[in-house]
This record gives C-alpha cells, sequence and structure tokens, in this order.
C-alpha cells in the first residue's frame, strides 16, 4: 500500500520532481565542465576579504626588497658581496630558517667566491629554484646540500594565485619541495613533528594536528586541474601587513630590532613590481583600476604559514567539495527553489498578480541562506560552490512559477468551458434580448452624449474646489493688508492731522527744509531688507549717531531704519543733533507710516482684482457653442493666477513664450480645463515644490504648448494607463481619474493631440492644437 501511495504522489508531483531534477541536471552538468568556475573562484575571493582579520604572524620574518632598496644598492641584481653580507648579518640573529627568494644560480661579480663560502656555512639557508616552464637552477652549493625549494606556482584561469604546490616534480624524477614547505618543515622539525603517510594512494598525510589531502581537480571549483605536483587550496592569512617585516636597508645598515629574527623563520625577497614577482591574489578586485598585487614572497611566507598554523594551532586548511559532494548541494538546493517557492505560491495565491515580486523575493532570502551557508563553511575550511547552487535556485523558483502560473490558466481554461457552455444556451434566447435592447441603447447613447459636455464642465468645478482654499487666501490676506492700513491711516488723521499746523509753525524755515529733506531721503528708498540686514544697519547707524554724540542713539537708529534713511547719515546729522532733532524724526516716522499704508492699500487691492478677474475668467462658460479666437498664454497665465499660493510655497516657474503667437480659434473655457488639469498635476507630482517650465511656441501651423515639471516621474509600468478613464494614482478621495482621459478628448475635439514622455526628475506634457481647425 505504502508504494502506490508513493506512486500517486509523484503522479500528482510529477511536474515540481521533473523541475527539479531537469535543472538540477542541466547546472550539475555544466559545472562539470567548468561553465561556473570563475564565478565560484569571485565567491570565494569575496569570502577572503569579508572574514576577520587574521593576527600577524609572529613566527616568520619579512626581509623586504623594493625600490628605496634598489637605490640604496645602486645596482640589481644584488652583487655577491652585498648578498654574503646581508646573510651573514641575518644568521647572527640566529634565525630558525632563511629563506633566499632570489634566483642567485650565476655569477654577479667578483665577490662569487665569498657568497659560496657564506651558502657552505649555513645549513638553514634555504634557496629556489624554477622546475616548470622555462627552469632555473637553484645554487649549485645548496642544491648538493638539499637546501633548495621550488619557487612554482600554478594560476588560476583568471590569472589569480589560489593553489599552492607543496612539491613539484622533476623530468628526471626527482621531487622538490615548494619552498614554503620546506621552511614549514624545518620549523615543525625543531618541534618533533614530522610529516605522516595516511594514504600513499591517495596522497592523505598529517602533519601535527592537520591532515593534508591534494586536490584531484573534479572539486566543484577546479574541474579538470592543471599542472602536475601536488596541489592544495591556499587559505591566506593575508597580505604583507599580516608578517613582520624589516628593509634590506635596515639589515645591511644593522638596524634590526634585537630579538626580531631569533628562532623565527626568514624570508627574503622582493615587493616591489619593477621586479615582476607579484601576483594577483583573491585581495585582487576586478572592479579595481589598480587591483592589489602580492608580491611572491608573501606567497611563501602565506603557506609557511597556513602549514604552520594547521600544524600547531589546529587552524583549518582549505578544502573543496569533491564532485559527488557539489552534485549533491546543487540538487539540495534546486529541490529547495522548487518546494519552497510551490509553499510560498500557495500560501499567498490571492495576490494573483505578484507571483514575479513573490518569486524574486523568495530567490533573494534562499540565497542569504545559500551564501550565508557558505560563508561559515568557509570560515571553517571549506570552499563550499554557492554560484551553481544559486543559478540552481533561481531557475527552478522560475520555472515553478511559470509551472504555477500554467496550472492556474489551465484551471481558468476548464472554468471557461463551463461557462462557454452556459452562453450557448444563453445565445439561443439572446436575439430576443438585444431587440429589447437596442432601444434602451439608443437612449443611453443620446443621454451620454447629452451628459459628455456636462461631465467636462462638472470636472473643471471640482478641480476650480481644489482652488478655492488658496484662492481665499490669496483674497484674505490683500484684505488684511488693507485693513491694516486704513487702521494705521485713520490713527495718523485723528492723531497728527490736526497737529500738522502747529506742527509747521513751529519750525523756523531752515527746519522745515530739514524735515522736508528727511521725508525725501526715506522716499527715495524703496529697498525691502532683511532682518539679518536690518540688525546690521542699525549696528552701523547706531555707531556713527554714537560718534556724533547724538543723544539715545540707537532709539534714534531704529526710527531711521523703519522709515527707510539707511545712507547718507552724515548729511543728516545736523538735523539729528538739533533741538528740533527728535521732534522732526518722530513726526517724518509717523508721516512716512501714513505713506506706506497708503502704497500697501493700492497693492493689495490690485493683486484682490487680479485673482478675482483670474477666477471669474476660469469659472466662466461659452453656452453659445461657437468657437471664438483666444490665446494660450492668456490661458496658461490665468491657471497660474489661481495657483499663486502654491507658487509661493516652493514652485518656480520658467516661462518660454514665443512673441507674436497668433490666436486658435476654440472653446477657451475647455482648454482651461485642459492647462488647469495639467498643471494641477505637475504640482501634485513635484508635491508643491520643484521646477515648472512652460513652453508656448508656434510650430507651423500649430500652437505647442509644453509644460514640464521636476517632480519624481511616471512609472513606466502605468504610462499605457494614464488617459484611461478613473484610472488614478493619488489617494481615494483626491482625485477622480478622469482629468487625463477628459483633457485627451478636448484635445482630440480641437483636432489636436497630447502626448507625454517622463523620466525621473523630469516629465513633459505636451498639447499641439492648430491655429486654424481646418487644419488636422
Amino acid at each position: 500500500m505504502k508504494w502506490r501511495k508513493w506512486i500517486q504522489a509523484v503522479v500528482q508531483w510529477r511536474g515540481l520532481i521533473g523541475i527539479a531534477l531537469v535543472t538540477a541536471a542541466v547546472i550539475i552538468a555544466a559545472s562539470a565542465i567548468g561553465l561556473f568556475q570563475l564565478l565560484e573562484w569571485s565567491a570565494i575571493d569575496r569570502w577572503f576579504h569579508l572574514r576577520p582579520l587574521e593576527p600577524v604572524e609572529e613566527r616568520i620574518v619579512i626581509v623586504t626588497i623594493d625600490e628605496p632598496d634598489i637605490k640604496y644598492l645602486n645596482n640589481w641584481p644584488m652583487g655577491d658581496g652585498t648578498m654574503a653580507q646581508m646573510l651573514q648579518k641575518i644568521a647572527a640573529q640566529q634565525p630558525q630558517a632563511i629563506a633566499l627568494d632570489i634566483y642567485r644560480d650565476l655569477k654577479v661579480d667578483d665577490k662569487r667566491p665569498e657568497l659560496l663560502r657564506v651558502f657552505e656555512s649555513l645549513p638553514n639557508l634555504i634557496g629556489i629554484e624554477k622546475v616548470a616552464g622555462q627552469p632555473v637552477a637553484p645554487p649549485p652549493v645548496l642544491a648538493a646540500a638539499g637546501q633548495v625549494g621550488a619557487v612554482d606556482f600554478v594560476l588560476d584561469a583568471d590569472g589569480k594565485l589560489r593553489r599552492a604546490l607543496l612539491g613539484v616534480g622533476k623530468k628526471d624524477g626527482s621531487y622538490v619541495e615548494g619552498l614554503g614547505v620546506k621552511m614549514a618543515l624545518s620549523y615543525l622539525k625543531v618541534q618533533g613533528i614530522t610529516l605522516e603517510t595516511l594514504d600513499e594512494k591517495e596522497s592523505i598525510y598529517r602533519l601535527g594536528k592537520a591532515t593534508f589531502v591534494a586536490l584531484r581537480g573534479d572539486e566543484g571549483g577546479y574541474v579538470g586541474r592543471d599542472g602536475n605536483g601536488y596541489q592544495i587550496l591556499l587559505n591566506y592569512r593575508g597580505q604583507i601587513d599580516r608578517f613582520l617585516q624589516i628593509s634590506l636597508r635596515d639589515v645591511l645598515e644593522n638596524n634590526i630590532e634585537p630579538g626580531l629574527m631569533r628562532d623565527r623563520l626568514v624570508f627574503i625577497g622582493a615587493i616591489t613590481p619593477s621586479l615582476n614577482d607579484i601576483f594577483q591574489t583573491p585581495y585582487s578586485s576586478f572592479f579595481s583600476k589598480s587591483p592589489a598585487l602580492t608580491p611572491g614572497v608573501v606567497v611563501h611566507a602565506n603557506l609557511t604559514s597556513q602549514i604552520l598554523s594547521a600544524a600547531l594551532d589546529g587552524r583549518p586548511l582549505l578544502h573543496a567539495p569533491g564532485k559527488i559532494a557539489n552534485w549533491l548541494w546543487i540538487a539540495l538546493w534546486s529541490a529547495i527553489g522548487v518546494s519552497g517557492n510551490w509553499v510560498l505560491l500557495q500560501a499567498l495565491s490571492a495576490t494573483r498578480n505578484r507571483f514575479l515580486i513573490l518569486t524574486l523575493s523568495y530567490i533573494l532570502l534562499a540565497g542569504c541562506v545559500l551564501f550565508g551557508s557558505s560563508y561559515l563553511g568557509f570560515l571553517w575550511g571549506w570552499a563550499i560552490p554557492c554560484a551553481s547552487p544559486f543559478l540552481a535556485l533561481g531557475g527552478t523558483a522560475m520555472l515553478t512559477t511559470n509551472y504555477y502560473n500554467r496550472q492556474k490558466l489551465r484551471q481558468a481554461n476548464q472554468h471557461l468551458k463551463k461557462a462557454n457552455g452556459s452562453l450557448e444556451q444563453y445565445s439561443r434566447t439572446l436575439e430576443v434580448k438585444v431587440s429589447e435592447r437596442t432601444q434602451e441603447l439608443s437612449q443611453t447613447l443620446e443621454h451620454l452624449r447629452a451628459t459628455q459636455n456636462e461631465l467636462i464642465q462638472k470636472e473643471k468645478m471640482a478641480a476650480l474646489g481644489q482652488l478655492v482654499a488658496g484662492v481665499a487666501h490669496e483674497i484674505n490676506s490683500p484684505l488684511g493688508a488693507i485693513r491694516s492700513s486704513v487702521g494705521n491711516i485713520a490713527n495718523f488723521i485723528d492723531r497728527d492731522l490736526e497737529k500738522l499746523p502747529d506742527f509747521f509753525h513751529s519750525l523756523s524755515p531752515e527746519s522745515q527744509q530739514n524735515f522736508f529733506k528727511l521725508l525725501h531721503q526715506s522716499e527715495r528708498n524703496s529697498t525691502v531688507l532683511s532682518s539679518r540686514e536690518m540688525r546690521q544697519i542699525r549696528r552701523r547707524l547706531t555707531r556713527q549717531l554714537e560718534d556724533a554724540e547724538v543723544e539715545d542713539a540707537g532709539l534714534v537708529a531704529d526710527t531711521l531704519v523703519e522709515i527707510g534713511v539707511t545712507d547718507d547719515i552724515e548729511s543728516l546729522l545736523p538735523i539729528l543733533v538739533s533741538s528740533q532733532g527728535q521732534n522732526l524724526l518722530d513726526m517724518a516716522y509717523r508721516w512716512t507710516s501714513a505713506r506706506k499704508s497708503t502704497q500697501t492699500i493700492i497693492s493689495a487691492a490690485e493683486r484682490a482684482a487680479k485673482v478675482v478677474f483670474a477666477l471669474k475668467t476660469y469659472a466662466h462658460y461659452e453656452h453659445s457653442g461657437d468657437r471664438i479666437p483666444a490665446n494660450a498664454i492668456v490661458g496658461i497665465e490665468t491657471v497660474l493666477s489661481l495657483y499663486h499660493t502654491q507658487l509661493n510655497q516652493g514652485i518656480e516657474i520658467v516661462r518660454d513664450y514665443e512673441e507674436g503667437l497668433p490666436n486658435i480659434l476654440c472653446y477657451p473655457d475647455e482648454l482651461t480645463q485642459v492647462w488647469t488639469n495639467l498643471i494641477h498635476n505637475a504640482f501634485y507630482a513635484m508635491g508643491n515644490q520643484g521646477k515648472l517650465h512652460i513652453e508656448i511656441s508656434q510650430v507651423e501651423k500649430f500652437v505647442r504648448v509644453a509644460i514640464t515639471d521636476s517632480g519624481r516621474g511616471i512609472a513606466p509600468e502605468i504610462q499605457d494607463k494614464i488617459f484611461l478613464p478613473f484610472f488614478t494614482t493619488k489617494p481615494p478621495g483626491e482625485g477622480s481619474g478622469l482629468g487625463l482621459d477628459i483633457a485627451q478628448k478636448i484635445v482630440e475635439k480641437h483636432q489636436g493631440a497630447i502626448a507625454f514622455s517622463s523620466v525621473p526628475g523630469r516629465t513633459t506634457f505636451c498639447v499641439r492644437l492648430p491655429i486654424d481647425l481646418n487644419v488636422g
């Protein structure tokens, strides 16, 4: 019975099982031929960048040779005598071993015998040779003593150094250990740790706490391993800053810190790019114009540190899972992509229009788990592939969504087939119903034609309703200013008008001239000052008045600023220091206040009249049904007048009107509706903050009006819907969705065209209207 249930389950879920199996098979096949190697390597490189910084390796010292050292030597290669001197100074520090990462198989100068004697006297000195490619022989003295390590590297296809050669075979059948390995073994030998063979056939060895397994070439990231020799993955400690360092010049000048090299491993090598012993490593980023390169001597030091840390401290080596484990890993994430996404789609099936968003969200979430698992595995010493499993995850999730959509479509088709049967039955009686409904539709059509124009006017008045608050403010503000100014003038008349004759009689002819001079200077200054400017002028006038010994200098300065006398104060000093100076200044202040109130009444009345005229023009409806000549600029400016409040809140209007623009034969009230809708939408899109550019020009036999706002733009996915009736992006209650539909119908009624273009930060609606309606 159980196997029948299993068969039924397989049959029921065969589509999803097929997606998982086929996708996994395709990804596994692509992975098996190395299609994803570069992606896998890039992911491992990223983990090196993200993992916590390793502590400085205290067991290794690098003697660096850079450009200043080469200039110090005054030649390169380093002379034999200089090299002998350097080695003797280092040997005097009693290091555990010395690695000379400099080729020295040939004579450089006449100090060669001295160098050879030093080579012979240092049993802990290890020289180098290059085995593969173009071989470079080691120093014969060191080769005869078995004190040579190979410096061959194996680069990946992208030119980066991620693998280390622990040993490499020569053509004569002999085997040479790598320089880093040679140094590590010499150190561990003193600690009583030697290499143990666990499985000679599989090349598995133990060294202290570490077990070494060679790369076979079928790992997830290394398909068809290139190169010979015993290869492992390099688990870098870091760049050169993770090691103790000293320059060659400091060594030659005996500037060596006591105990720096004692019982440590000393590497000697070049770090300058000019000597070409540098490599790209996981720390080299392709996104950088000058990626960080790692000197070869630092790579050797990293390998030595990796072996010592693994053997002594238990620091994980970096392993790569085999092909079977990699295939199972891909299959697992293929199954997760199918099952997880299917459960999510089933649980949220009500949101039918969000399949893609749900799928992408699931891929993102599951991908985070995948990459997080790979990163944790890396910290524990496993280079777990994540690119191929992620592709399996994403591929199966997308295919599952497509399968789900097709299943839903199949179910909908079945429902549709049943509905079609009902429709066939219904169609037999349809003719009778059609004749009955035709008359109703004819009446309805007439009614729709009659209400179409009413709908336009209602939409216009609805937009007008949105302006009521702003218009009320535009009228109330001038009225408030008028009331305040009238009160000031009334106070002046009641309090000061009767005193004027006595005031003038009390003045001498010279004082009268001084009084009018003060008034004239006040009238000439019409500049509106900010609060900051007024404070600065008060302080300046106060200092001038105090220097002139005017009493109450601060109060007098305040009065002068209030009446607008800010310059040429020297000419008024005789007036201000006179016995009647304070009376003259007080009367001038009251006289100037009355004059300013009069100007305020005039300006406020003109503003209120302008708003009322614009409102009257906007609300006007032409009942005659005849087209009349009208100017597009006048219509635009009428609408802008009604939006004066929004303009003051932070909208900058840029007008670009062509001079001599001809009138167009039109229905002005309907075009005003178009301008209102476009300008209102622009204000809404900008949030009442931004720049509105209006361009009106004549193009051949058309008038072109372009309205451009600096708002957020229209989303691409809704651009084909904005002219549809009842479509709106505004919250409920803020828009009917009829504005642009009606605007389009009005423009088409005028045999014109309306179009738009939109990107974030710039949306332009362009209206073309024929000057003569006979031109279309």
